[in-house]
């Protein structure tokens, strides 16, 4: 009976074990996870800068997707303030016959 009793705390004390050693992969799991994501790139650039076998791990140049970015943005804003001085304009002319209930609907 005092061996059931011994195997028995033996496998609480195993499992409780167990249990305290997934926890802490999961919490360290998560942190590496937090941390990853608030400095991922500069992560990145320092790994890859300890050997050229992990160059690819650099990330990838933002400077020019930024500029592309700014570029392409820049042109969508003239291009709106275009279309409203457009827009501003049509509405600017006389109404011919029918326009004015059309345009009197549509506003």
């Amino acid at each position: 009976m005092n061996l059931i009793v011994r195997a028995r705390l033996w496998l609480g004390k195993l499992a409780s074990f167990a249990f305290a050693r997934v926890f802490m992969i999961f919490v360290i799991g998560f942190a590496v996870g937090v941390a990853w994501q608030s400095y991922g790139g500069e992560a990145r650039k320092t790994i890859a800068s300890w050997s050229p076998h992990l160059s690819w791990l650099a990330p990838p140049a933002a400077s020019a997707s930024s500029e592309r970015i700014r570029a392409i943005s820049l042109a969508l804003a003239t291009a709106r303030q275009n279309i409203d001085k457009v827009a501003s304009e049509i509405n600017r002319l006389p109404p011919q016959d029918g326009d004015a209930a059309r345009r009197r609907t549509s506003r």
